[in-house]
């Protein structure tokens, strides 16, 4: 194999897994749990401020949300505002969210989580909710909006993986073709 072809395959699996991670993170998931708490914290650019981390910059609230699912695996999401920044979810009903989820918390009442995101504990990193939305149990499933955003990401990121391994050879083979034209116009078989 040629060293160009090995830069190809190299390069066709470096963009597949990075497309990949991009629509894992800003594609919406959902999860069905129960909640079991709600807070609200200061943060800065550093994470939450405490007296180990005092502020150092310009402040905001963040909401939290505290869950549990059916196999009691404790979850903790965040309730922040997109507003019109990336990823356009243009969400601002963060205090409605957090209503919500305050008043399924206290009705003992399981609910789909709608959000995007990863939770890393090391990073203080947590899942962003988008929507809040009751059910009957933990078994309750459905197709929703958000369901359909997340086939149609993965949809197109198999069509742009194809399109990053098929368009070379296309464009290749175009060029090739090009170069096989006679003076007088007509293509050498």
């Amino acid at each position: 194999m040629s060293l160009i072809k090995k830069i190809f395959i190299g390069y066709l699996i470096c963009f597949a897994i990075g497309t990949a991670l991009l629509c894992s993170f800003y594609l919406p998931s959902t999860d069905i749990v129960k909640i079991t708490g709600s807070e609200v914290k200061r943060v800065d650019n550093d994470g939450p401020i405490s007296a180990e981390n005092p502020a150092d910059g310009p402040t905001r609230d963040v909401y939290y949300i505290y869950t549990i699912d059916k196999n009691k695996n404790i979850m903790v999401y965040r309730n922040e505002d997109t507003g019109w920044n990336f990823p356009w979810y243009f969400k601002f009903n963060s205090a409605d969210i957090q209503a919500q989820a305050q008043s399924a918390n206290d009705a003992n009442q399981i609910t789909r989580v709608v959000h995007y995101g990863w939770r890393f504990n090391m990073v203080h990193l947590f899942k962003n909710i988008i929507s809040i939305k009751p059910v009957d149990g933990f078994d309750a499933s459905g197709f929703s909006f958000y369901t359909m955003m997340k086939i149609l990401g993965w949809v197109i990121w198999f069509v742009l993986i194809a399109i990053q391994a098929v368009l070379p050879s296309v464009i290749t083979s175009w060029r090739d073709r090009k170069d096989l034209k006679r003076p007088d116009g007509s293509i050498v078989e």
